[in-house]
């Protein structure tokens, strides 16, 4: 690998999570070094609690870049993608967190090992693709409104040993306590409308498929179609709301009566004090504007 002499300019960000990890920093010492080797010049950034740290933090240092390789779980990539979207930077991802739901989307069922992802992450050709916004937040994976965001309020910023499985026992200790809401929506999207105007246990946009550790919420989401895909479940009872549940693992709630999917590109949910998240991020209440941001954003991935 000639990160040097590939015709490219190099000077790399390397945007971190700080927070203890064995694996990430194994993969960390292993791409400082292969940088190093490789004569490449690099900046090295730990992200802060939320973006608006991560930020201020950026801009003290010199914009020299000219890629950024992030090294973190969902999070870290959602505030990459809130300092990066709209610019032409190519990103290069190595997913090292505890969901992961980019990468399932992104790589799919790819084993890497670490020197891959440092390879992929430097040299992979990069792709336009599109974000979601919620509010002056731009997303990578999900925003929910509802009964998931709700969910992340409660959790916080934990972590999990088993993400997977201990997201879903979250849902379930909440999933019959949760009660639906009425939505107010504004949109051109004449059958969402017309769905909205009952009350919802939760309202999905997607622009990737996954969330919650690999739940499949959207499996009609695509990341360059310049649309966010949602889901929209309305009131029903807890038997249902569990077979529901049940069914998004697989990605087949869809076919439900009380499940309602397609694709917007804008909408805005009037309604008061609805909880909102991104990426696994607690975003605050409605009302809020939703919509997409075709091409958004450079990320790199190795050909199939």
């Amino acid at each position: 690998m000639d990160l040097a002499n590939n015709g490219e300019s190099r000077n790399v960000l390397v945007l971190v999570n700080p927070v203890a990890n064995a694996n990430r920093e194994k993969i960390l010492q292993q791409l400082l070094q292969t940088l190093t080797e490789c004569n490449v010049g690099y900046q090295y950034l730990e992200t802060f609690a939320n973006v608006e740290q991560t930020a201020a933090a950026l801009s003290a240092l010199p914009p020299s870049y000219s890629q950024v390789v992030v090294l973190g779980g969902d999070g870290t990539l959602h505030q990459a993608v809130n300092l990066f979207a709209g610019t032409q930077i190519p990103i290069g991802y190595i997913a090292s967190g505890t969901g992961n739901d980019f990468a399932r989307g992104w790589f799919g069922e790819r084993r890497l090992s670490v020197s891959e992802w440092i390879e992929q992450a430097l040299y992979a050709p990069s792709i336009r693709i599109d974000l979601g916004q919620a509010g002056s937040r731009y997303f990578v994976n999900v925003a929910g409104v509802g009964f998931d965001g709700a969910l992340v309020r409660k959790l916080g910023a934990r972590k999990f040993i088993w993400p997977k499985l201990s997201y879903a026992l979250a849902a379930l200790q909440s999933l019959f306590g949760y009660r639906a809401q009425p939505f107010e929506l504004q949109a051109t999207n004449q059958k969402l409308l017309a769905i909205g105007q009952r009350p919802a246990f939760l309202f999905t946009l997607a622009n990737s498929q996954y969330f919650g550790a690999g739940m499949q919420i959207a499996p009609h989401a695509k990341m360059n179609d310049g649309k966010l895909a949602y889901c929209f479940i309305e009131r029903c009872g807890n038997f249902t709301k569990l077979n529901i549940f049940r069914r998004v693992f697989a990605g087949t709630h869809g076919e439900h009566a009380k499940v309602h999917c397609g694709q917007l590109n804008a909408v805005t949910v009037c309604t008061q004090g609805l909880p909102v998240q991104a990426d696994g991020e607690w975003l605050g209440e409605t009302p809020m504007i939703f919509r997409t941001i075709p091409a958004a954003i450079s990320i790199r991935k190795p050909s199939a």
